[in-house]
């Protein structure tokens, strides 16, 4: 009888468990999403393993973000007055959109710039895509494709507060991330 060793052991092993687990990621998942993007139900629950831009089930290593599996419930960005730079507030949110977009590389969103009623039309148009521009190169920076965004500047139009204080001009100095898929 041929004695066995434990170099056969261990690849057996190996063999065994990758057949185990190629036979358990065939099916589709039993938890649909829900219209917000939610499991109906369910939080996100990923338990250490990345789903996304490493390859689904794959355990994380330091450098790889975590995959978010619902979209991030805030989508918009507040600039200063005149300014196009990101404040370290939203590197969060922005981190959280970009992980969610890399994890689904299939959703596209739309980057729309605003400004406040200040300025003359032809500036706020540039202000407005200089901060849509900024939020892409940041989440093209973080590995979202630059084909799943694109970026759009309204300016002063549509202003989300009407009013003609400090106050309103401040939520107006934005740029909302609208999903399309």
């Amino acid at each position: 009888m041929k004695p066995i060793s434990v170099k056969s052991i261990g690849a057996g092993f190996c063999v065994l468990t990758l057949g185990l687990v190629l036979a358990g990621c065939g099916g589709q998942s039993a938890v649909q999403p829900a219209p917000g993007g939610a499991a109906a139900g369910n939080e996100s629950q990923t338990s250490g393993m990345n789903q996304g831009a490493m390859g689904e089930g794959q355990p994380l290593t330091q450098n790889q973000p975590a995959a978010t599996e619902t979209r991030p419930a805030q989508n918009v960005v507040y600039f200063d007055f005149d300014q196009s730079d990101i404040k370290p507030q939203y590197t969060d949110l922005l981190t959280q959109t970009s992980n969610y977009l890399v994890a689904h590389p299939d959703v596209h969103v739309r980057l729309e710039g605003y400004t406040d009623e200040r300025g003359t039309k032809a500036y706020n148009i540039a202000l407005g895509d200089r901060r849509a521009q900024s939020v892409k190169r940041f989440l093209m920076l973080q590995g979202v494709a630059d084909n799943q965004m694109e970026t759009v500047s309204y300016g002063e139009e549509d202003p989300a507060d009407p009013g003609h204080n400090e106050a309103a001009w401040a939520k107006n100095r934005r740029v909302v991330i609208v999903y399309l898929q």
